[in-house]
């Protein structure tokens, strides 16, 4: 539906009435012309039809929304329309061209058609189920009007017409119509009783009207034909035409979908009313009088079958009395089973404060035993204030019914119960329902303290707390956020932060907007910084926290909080600023020491080379003690060059140091084979510098003494790392060679020689063990655990 609207149904209504009048007038003032009365009539009507028909197949097309059956409904209707006006044009070619009497002819078969097809039409339109109870009701109902209205074509219509003297063939054709009438008046009683979906109303009532001016007008035609009164384009030809009228009228809402009211307000008492349950009664009384009228004329023939089916008819109203008597018993008894279990008190009082009915609901909410002894007090000595009675029936006699009427009452045991009560005012009698909100008003009470407290705790957090919808606009905020932005809490909501201006830079503002996007994923945002400026125009540093807020398991907004760290930022920047000069100053020393370190060794370098040939034996001292202040040098030029000044990358360390002492004692390569394998690892100050001379020391005597007089061989240095217990890190250091091997008689605990004493103190002073293995040239292995940093004194 919904399509592009031509005309309103309510001006279509007008032209359709305008048609109808304008033809009738026509009509009586043609009387006296009888074939220009048939001209205007036979041409008028299937004009009339067609447009009828071009509204009922854009009505099915109109329909596709509503369901296949909808539009097959319409479509059917449209096709009956359609045989109607080939009949009609049909009519008018035997009547006007012919010049013959158009019935029985041709057209009868396309009239015939139309009953069924526009029945068929009305039976697919959707309608709701019945229980089964209804279902029997009214199908009794139902057969009650079939059967009366049949008795009636009986006696006025088919049997005379069985008893005329006219030919057979025109008296079947009668018949069948009168028979098809029925068809189509049964579609109509079984649209008086279904119940439809509201958008249908409109069009079915119209349908409806249209189909009871079809019918009349057909019957007022049976009978005018079996009296030969009948006059083609007289009056009775308007029936016809309303009712094409009124079925053209449902199609063009049906198209245009309105809303328009059909019963006017003052009729509104039939929409209220249950008329159809009466039409069973009406009709049976029209199916006695019947019999009695034809009981008065003594020459009625059909009096045997009036009887008979006036009996079945007061039998079937006997049964459906019995069948709504059951009904109603068993609704009444559903009420008060609904009235007993209910969990709200039902009461009925008069105006003085008796209590004329109450449930076991309402005797509980007051603390009765049961409702006798409820009834045994008045109302009035329920209500906490007497005045609030005087309210409620001042506000009954001016409305007539109030509901959601909040008022204060109380216990038998004095215990203030809080009501939700709505009333309802008949002569002096007042009825309706109580209900015990208590639990709600103290809920709703708690709720509203702790709403009091959130809004206490979020007005005086210190931090910027706003409140942001999933759109970026600000919902709510505190006002130490709206300090920050000079403007108050009612001009903040509703803004987006880029209106602001709070932020130096669009970058910042694509920042922020990042983040508003993953906690919109429902990612709580941890805590980041940036900068924003105020309404004085300063510069402050924020960090911020985005939390999203959920609602029925469905993010519905975010909570910003942020924080002012400006203080805490210089602060920072000053403890940065003071780290990077300790960093520059331990570089320095670190600098200065192996500086002065290199200006010792170069001293002793010097000295060495004043001293005489015969005086190789101090030359060798000097030159082993510039080795050993050379490895410490080693170990503070590493430091000032790194990044970490308390570890040493000992792998690079000992590689280095290796190679300078084997080439400082003219080593040769060709014939002494290096070999260095030392674990990544970072050692401390505090045992790099013992290690580091313990290597020197060990590494100088293999190459000093393991190969004699150009022998060959190879010297190993490593340094591997163990996994030790509470997290302690313990090494094994090895310095071996496959040379000529440590002399058997020398111990090396025991000696008198300065580098064997001091790799001895070393390993002491790095809390570790010493052991030598001679069984393949000479092996020292030094197990040792890194030292912990001690504090100086």
């Amino acid at each position: 539906m919904n399509g592009k609207e031509t005309i309103s149904f309510k001006n279509a209504t007008i032209l359709a009435f305008a048609i109808l009048i304008s033809f009738t007038v026509v009509s009586l003032l043609l009387q006296g012309d009888s074939y220009l009365r048939m001209v205007f009539s036979d041409i008028t009507g299937p004009v009339i039809e067609i447009l009828v028909i071009m509204g009922l197949f854009y009505a099915a097309y109109a329909s596709k929304n509503q369901g296949q059956h909808v539009q097959i409904a319409w479509i059917l209707m449209g096709v009956a329309f359609s045989f109607t006006a080939l009949g009609d044009i049909t009519w008018a070619i035997l009547e006007l061209v012919f010049s013959t009497n158009p019935f029985p002819s041709v057209a009868d078969i396309f009239y015939l058609a139309f009953y069924p097809l526009f029945a068929l039409g009305i039976y697919f339109m959707p309608r709701d189920k019945f229980s089964s109870s209804d279902r029997y009701k009214i199908i009794l109902e139902m057969g009650i009007i079939l059967l009366t209205v049949g008795l009636l074509l009986w006696v006025f219509l088919i049997s005379p017409n069985l008893t005329s003297q006219e030919e057979f063939l025109n008296i079947f054709i009668s018949v069948i119509y009168i028979v098809f009438d029925f068809v189509l008046l049964f579609a109509l009683i079984r649209l008086l009783y279904s119940k439809f979906k509201e958008e249908y109303y409109g069009p079915l009532i119209l349908i409806g009207l249209g189909m009871i001016a079809l019918i009349i007008t057909d019957y007022i035609y049976y009978l005018q034909t079996l009296q030969g009164t009948y006059v083609s384009g007289g009056l009775l030809d308007s029936g016809w035409i309303l009712s094409y009228m009124l079925v053209g009228l449902a199609a063009l809402l049906q198209i245009t979908g309105e809303k328009y009211q059909l019963i006017p307000p003052y009729l509104s008492f039939i929409k209220k009313s249950s008329f159809t349950s009466y039409l069973p009664l009406l009709l049976a009384l029209i199916s006695f009088m019947l019999l009695v009228w034809a009981n008065e004329i003594q020459e009625e023939p059909n009096i045997p079958v009036i009887e008979l089916v006036v009996g079945i008819i007061i039998l079937m109203v006997l049964f459906r009395q019995f069948l709504t008597e059951r009904a109603l018993s068993s609704s009444e008894k559903n009420y008060r089973d609904l009235v007993d279990n209910s969990l709200v008190g039902i009461y009925k009082t008069n105006i003085s404060g008796d209590i004329l009915f109450a449930n076991e609901s309402l005797a509980q909410i007051f603390k009765f035993s049961d409702v006798e002894e409820l009834k045994s007090h008045q109302i009035t000595e329920f209500y906490k204030n007497i005045s609030a009675r005087k309210e409620i029936i001042d506000k009954l006699r001016k409305e007539g019914s109030f509901a959601q009427y909040e008022v204060e009452m109380v216990s038998r045991e004095g215990d203030t119960v809080n009501m939700l009560l709505s009333a309802s005012l008949t002569g002096k009698v007042i009825s309706g329902m109580l209900m015990d909100i208590t639990l709600r008003k103290k809920a709703e009470k708690a709720l509203q303290d702790s709403e009091e407290k959130y809004h206490t705790l979020f007005e005086s957090n210190p931090t910027y707390t706003i409140l942001v919808s999933l759109e970026g606009s600000i919902l709510d905020v505190n006002s130490a956020a709206s300090e920050f932005a000079g403007i108050s809490s009612q001009e903040l909501i509703g803004k987006n932060f880029p209106e602001l201006q709070i932020f130096p830079n669009e970058e910042d503002i694509k920042f922020q907007r990042s983040k508003f996007l993953l906690a919109l994923q429902g990612e709580t945002i941890k805590p980041f910084q940036y900068q924003l400026i105020d309404y004085k125009g300063n510069y402050s540093w924020v960090e911020s926290q985005l939390v999203p807020i959920k609602k029925d398991g469905e993010i519905n907004s975010i909570l910003v909080i942020s924080k002012d760290i400006t203080e805490r930022k210089k602060a920072m920047d000053g403890l940065e600023r003071m780290v990077d000069e300790k960093n520059i100053l331990i570089k320095e020393i670190h600098h200065r020491v192996k500086n002065n370190m290199q200006i010792i060794s170069s001293l002793l370098n010097l000295q060495s080379q004043h001293l005489k040939a015969d005086e190789q034996f101090a030359v060798s001292i000097l030159k082993e003690s510039q080795n050993r202040v050379k490895s410490m040098a080693m170990i503070h030029e590493n430091l000032y060059q790194s990044k970490d000044f308390t570890h040493i990358k000992f792998e690079d360390y000992i590689t280095r140091l290796v190679y300078e002492l084997f080439y400082s004692y003219s080593g040769d390569a060709d014939k002494i084979r290096l070999v260095v394998d030392v674990d990544d690892v970072n050692l401390n100050m505090e045992t790099a510098v013992p290690c580091g001379l313990i290597v020197s020391e060990l590494f100088t005597n293999s190459v000093k003494y393991a190969f004699p007089e150009g022998r060959e061989g190879e010297i190993r240095v490593s340094l591997k790392q163990e996994p030790g217990k509470d997290d302690a890190r313990e090494f094994i250091l090895t310095v071996s060679d496959d040379g000529v091997g440590f002399p058997p008689d020398l111990d090396y605990r025991n000696t008198e020689t300065l580098g064997l004493e001091l790799v001895n103190s070393l390993t002491c002073q790095i809390d570790g063990n010493i052991s030598l293995d001679l069984t393949q040239g000479t092996k020292f292995t030094v197990k040792f655990k890194e030292l912990r940093y001690k504090k100086r004194i």
